[in-house]
C-alpha cells in the first residue's frame, strides 16, 4: 500500500510543477507583448535623437566641403589659366610695343594679331587680338584685381622680359566662408624671337 499511496502524490507533485512552468510561460509570453515603458521610450528616442544629429551634421560638412572645394577649383584653375595664356602671349610676341602697369601691348608677327594687348578693364583680365573684340580670360565667377605688369628688359634690348602679378577671388553674392576663396598668381615671360 505504500507504493499506492506514493503514486498519486508524485503524479499531483509533477502535474504542479507543468502547471507552474506553464504560468511562467504564459507570464513570459504577456511580458513581451505589454510594449514599451517609458523609460525605454525615452532612451530609445535619446538613441534615435543622438544618430539623426549625428548623421545630418556629418551630411551638412559633406555638402560645404564640396561647395569650398568647388570654390577653390574655380579660383585656382581660373588664376592658372590666366597665368600661362600671359606667358604663352609674351613667349611667342615678337616684341614688346609698351608695358603699363595694369596692361602690355606685344607685337605680332601675324599682321591680324598685331597688336596683342592684355589689361585689366573692370575686375576682368582681357586679351585684344590685332582688330577683333577683346576677350575676357576669366570666368563670370571670378574677379581680378592687383594685375601688375613689370618690364624687365635689358637696356641693349637682347631680353625682353615681362613680370606679371596679380590676384583672384571668387565674386560670392553670400557672406558665408564656404564661398570666399582668393589666390596670388606670380608669373614672368620672356619674347623668344630674339
Amino acid at each position: 500500500m505504500e507504493l499506492m499511496d506514493r503514486v498519486p502524490t508524485n503524479i499531483g507533485t509533477i502535474l504542479n510543477g507543468i502547471k507552474t512552468d506553464m504560468k511562467k510561460e504564459l507570464n513570459l509570453i504577456r511580458k513581451t507583448f505589454e510594449g514599451f515603458t517609458l523609460i525605454e521610450l525615452i532612451l530609445y528616442m535619446a538613441i534615435v535623437s543622438v544618430v539623426t544629429t549625428s548623421l545630418i551634421s556629418f551630411g551638412w560638412n559633406i555638402i560645404n566641403n564640396g561647395i569650398k572645394s568647388t570654390v577653390d577649383e574655380e579660383v585656382y584653375s581660373n588664376g592658372r589659366y590666366i597665368a600661362e595664356k600671359i606667358k604663352y602671349e609674351i613667349r611667342n610676341a615678337s616684341g614688346i610695343n609698351t608695358v603699363n602697369t595694369t596692361s602690355i601691348s606685344l607685337s605680332e608677327s601675324n599682321p591680324a594679331d598685331n597688336p596683342t594687348v592684355i589689361n585689366l578693364s573692370s575686375s576682368r583680365v582681357t586679351i585684344k587680338k590685332g582688330a577683333a573684340a577683346a576677350v575676357s580670360l576669366n570666368s563670370n565667377d571670378t574677379a581680378i584685381s592687383n594685375l601688375v605688369f613689370t618690364n624687365y628688359s635689358s637696356l641693349d634690348n637682347k631680353t625682353k622680359n615681362i613680370q606679371f602679378s596679380f590676384t583672384i577671388f571668387y565674386k560670392a553674392n553670400s557672406v558665408r566662408g564656404d564661398y570666399q576663396s582668393s589666390a596670388n598668381f606670380e608669373g614672368d615671360g620672356e619674347v623668344r624671337s630674339n
